[in-house]
């Protein structure tokens, strides 16, 4: 359809032309009244529904210029129900979320994932000991068995222990200090 060919209010249908029955008999007055009570249901500032009422009729008419609109009232109400959400997106302030609704830090899963990540690895580097640090490791920090049980049982003395203890200690911490900086 031409731009000038656009009827206004109140102008006769054209022959054929779904558009122009939008403005005959003054039914653009109609679309305006029900498209203004649809606005007033979802937006509650007066003004706001006095320009989106405003901004759907531009939109429809500047709409209808460019090309034919078979169902101009579906149209109109499609019109201002985008303008509606566009509105609402610019417009929703950012709340801060409760605190219940944030995700939980460290996570029972997580938890559980990193403790068997740092078990396997603890495993890993024990078996990189030799049989007797090992033993001696385990004996005093899984068992808790004094110094001088383990050198009694072994039948080593409690120096050996000691410098099987720091040997073990320091392997472990250089295999495992990666695992103690994440908070595993």
């Amino acid at each position: 359809m031409r731009h000038d060919s656009v009827p206004g209010p109140g102008d006769a249908p054209a022959a054929g032309g779904g558009a122009a029955r939008a403005w005959s008999d003054g039914t653009l007055a109609t679309y305006r009244a029900a498209l203004r009570a649809f606005v007033a249901r979802r937006v509650a500032d007066p003004h706001e529904v006095d320009d989106l009422v405003q901004e759907a009729c531009a939109r429809l008419m500047s709409s209808v210029r460019e090309r034919e609109v078979e169902t101009p009232q579906a149209y109109l109400f499609r019109i201002a129900a985008n303008l509606i959400a566009d509105r609402h997106r610019r417009n929703l302030p950012t709340v801060p979320l409760a605190e219940e609704h944030h995700p939980a830090v460290a996570a029972e899963q997580e938890e559980r994932r990193r403790a068997a990540d740092v078990r396997a690895a603890l495993a890993d580097a024990l078996a990189e000991l030799s049989p007797r640090v090992r033993d001696v490791f385990v004996l005093r920090r899984f068992e808790e068995r004094s110094t001088g049980e383990i050198a009694r049982d072994l039948g080593i003395s409690p120096r050996m222990v000691q410098k099987h203890l720091t040997k073990a200690t320091a392997h472990l911490y250089r295999r495992l200090h990666h695992l103690m900086e994440r908070g595993a």
